[in-house]
């Protein structure tokens, strides 16, 4: 695909200094942005979680799997206000191609992978650091044996400190990073994210693996539905205010499950593909995007009973990116405002009408090139947070005040701490 091709040339070229906030913005930007920082290594499929003040955002660095420069990367932390590094933790030439969960005191997890140019992991670990960027621990996975140019698993924590993530393996671990259980391990690696509902049950699936509840003190299984044909699920499953459990798949199908294991409804969005993850709003609309090879990827709003409510085309593609290559990998974040706001990988956020889908605005990103497959955070003072693949990370001005009140699942990963919790 010319986005692979892409990928390459980016991975290949050299990337700004780090903590460049304070740079001069190059005229023609769109006057909402307020600052960007480069970092010294792309962001691929990683999105920015905030500290639970909103004056921190973290978000670490990787490179694309087609590149064959190797890179130093970190784990960053710029202040919301002005985009300064705080601190930066080294991780060598381990990537981090997830997002990072913040926990209730403060301290940050995340998932690193170290694997050869040529193809094939050496390491697979999750590390736990302080919120000033200390370590706490750091306990090692089993390997992937598979080379896909894909992201990788992010953390879910529970309200005890405790991690769920997956790798070859789905794994439950102790707040001090001792395995508690692993599921799944026979199956094949599995980068899926887990989601935790309000009760603590842990919502998993993946390729040849059902959506399926977990006790998450034992790791027995509650249920699972199985997704049908090409079930593949890139993102995590999102939660309704009553429970559902809503899940999206390569199929382009996103399935409505009810919390006992029932199945409510799916829903098929054509000739496409869901790669994303759901977000729903306080009204209980389930926002998902699409990618597709054959036809334009398109924006849906879906209604708790399965229908939709409407359907957005992004009008304004990029003349360096095919109409059919503008993906939306990117999640939304649903704003107080009304609005939705999402990344596009034709180098845009957008805002779209979150009641009838009308276009509001798109900010380009620096470079035509720069394609946001990140998803937003927004602070309760509007500031939108979000990344796009070159490593740059931009403050965005919006008219939301936060995350939608009452929203059951308003942004990637639940919140803006990313936890993957209700």
């Amino acid at each position: 695909m010319m986005r692979n091709a892409l990928l390459g040339i980016l991975a290949l070229g050299t990337l700004a200094c780090a903590n460049e906030p304070n740079a001069p913005l190059a005229p023609g930007l769109d006057p909402r942005i307020q600052w960007i920082t480069h970092l010294t290594a792309g962001i691929y499929y990683g999105s920015p979680a905030l500290s639970a003040d909103q004056s921190t955002v973290y978000v670490g660095t990787s490179m694309s799997l087609l590149g064959s420069v190797p890179r130093q990367h970190a784990l960053v932390a710029l202040a919301v206000a002005t985009g300064a590094q705080q601190w930066s933790f080294p991780l060598g030439l381990a990537e981090m191609r997830s997002t990072p969960a913040v926990h209730t005191d403060g301290s940050i997890t995340f998932l690193i992978e170290e694997r050869n140019i040529s193809g094939g992991f050496v390491k697979t670990e999750v590390v736990r650091l302080s919120s000033s960027g200390s370590e706490l621990w750091r306990r090692p996975l089993g390997i992937p044996s598979e080379r896909v140019d894909v992201g990788f698993s992010a953390p879910a924590v529970g309200t005890d400190g405790s991690v769920f993530i997956a790798a070859d393996s789905l794994y439950a671990l102790n707040t001090n990073g001792t395995v508690r259980w692993t599921a799944f391990g026979a199956a094949e690696d599995i980068r899926a994210t887990p989601t935790i509902g309000a009760d603590g049950t842990v919502y998993f699936a993946a390729r040849n693996v059902p959506l399926t509840a977990l006790d998450p003190v034992t790791g027995t299984v509650l249920w699972s539905v199985n997704l049908g044909a090409n079930g593949h699920v890139y993102g995590a499953p999102a939660l309704g205010a009553d429970g559902t459990i809503y899940v999206a798949t390569e199929a382009c199908v996103l399935h409505a499950v009810s919390a006992a294991g029932a199945p409510r409804w799916a829903f098929d969005g054509g000739s496409c593909a869901m790669r994303g993850s759901p977000a729903v709003g306080a009204e209980g609309t389930i926002f998902i995007g699409t990618t597709s090879s054959v036809s334009r990827p398109v924006m849906y709003a879906v209604r708790p009973t399965g229908t939709v409510r409407w359907t957005f085309l992004p009008p304004d593609i990029s003349v360096e990116i095919a109409a059919t290559n503008a993906e939306i990998f990117s999640s939304v974040a649903v704003g107080s405002d009304g609005a939705i706001y999402f990344g596009h990988e034709a180098s845009r956020l957008y805002s779209v009408d979150a009641s009838g889908g009308g276009f509001r605005y798109a900010v380009r990103t620096e470079s035509s090139a720069a394609i946001v497959w990140s998803s937003p955070a927004i602070t309760s003072t509007g500031t939108l947070i979000i990344s796009d693949i070159t490593g740059r990370v931009y403050a965005i001005t919006t008219e939301s005040n936060g995350l939608e009140i009452g929203a059951p699942w308003p942004r990637f990963r639940g919140g803006n701490q990313s936890t993957g919790r209700r």
